[in-house]
């Protein structure tokens, strides 16, 4: 009898396992282990629109969509208070204030912890950076609301979520998602990068380069026509490769790849 694509088999030798088989789009099976096989209600993509939710925070409760009405929003998740990692990413949030506020962008964490444990870590963080933790954080107390945005993997840590970051739009539309593990700290430069880039597309439809920060040229896309080309960065752009058209923006001391100067 003919296998389906969702039948299971089973390995030989020592390493037996159980396997089911999706096909891919050409008929194709591809072997997943059983126990990878499980069904979600949602889990967040790129182009969602997040969810509304209501909780307590280190700055009174908080109900989510109208906190965060015309504002783009960083919602990141982190295991608990009082833990290492965790102090350095809080502490290096509090001194970029200013570099979110210039770009329009609220903050908003999420964690287990409840509200009391974080303001007395808080109060500890703002000592150690000479830094006021001007953003809320969130008591997700039980991780309910990490599990729901697909904030804890098995894998990782039982109950502890992973370091899980979402940049939303004025729309609370998904634009970015971050996912690092538990033992390694995230990136406030690469944020505020990612937070710029994504900006730059939304208001011009213009695409990045790798490691493309504000004011570096910038790849006009293959779907845009000349004439928005040209009412965008005027005559100063060209092609380098038949499929990549590049355009110089605003100077800045940051040293360009060659690729990209025309």
């Amino acid at each position: 009898m003919a296998k389906t694509g969702c039948d299971v088999e089973r390995g030989g030798g020592s390493m037996s396992q159980q396997f089911f088989a999706p096909k891919d789009s050409t008929g194709r099976p591809i072997r997943l282990p059983v126990a990878y096989r499980r069904t979600v209600k949602w889990l967040p993509k790129i182009g969602d629109i997040f969810p509304n939710f209501t909780l307590p925070s280190t700055q009174g409760d908080i109900d989510f969509w109208p906190w965060a009405e015309g504002n783009w929003v960083l919602l990141f998740g982190h295991p608990a208070a009082n833990t290492a990692v965790c102090t350095t990413e809080i502490g290096a949030l509090a001194q970029n204030e200013k570099a979110f506020r210039r770009l329009g962008a609220k903050v908003l964490g999420l964690t287990g912890s409840s509200v009391d444990e974080q303001l007395s870590w808080h109060a500890d963080i703002e000592k150690l950076y000479d830094a006021r933790v001007w953003f809320p954080t969130a008591a997700d107390i039980g991780g309910d609301f990490a599990s729901l945005f697909g904030m804890v993997h098995e894998k990782e840590h039982q109950s502890w979520p992973v370091r899980k970051s979402f940049l939303l739009d004025p729309q609370m539309k998904i634009r970015m998602i971050f996912e690092y593990p538990i033992y390694v700290g995230r990136s406030v430069e690469e944020t505020l990068r990612v937070i710029e880039a994504v900006k730059l597309h939304s208001s011009t439809g213009l695409a990045t380069p790798s490691d493309w920060f504000e004011g570096d040229p910038v790849i006009i896309p293959d779907t845009m026509e000349e004439a928005e080309v040209q009412r965008l960065v005027g005559s100063r752009w060209g092609y380098v490769l038949p499929y990549l058209r590049v355009a110089p923006r605003l100077e800045n001391p940051r040293q360009k790849t060659r690729w990209c100067e025309l």
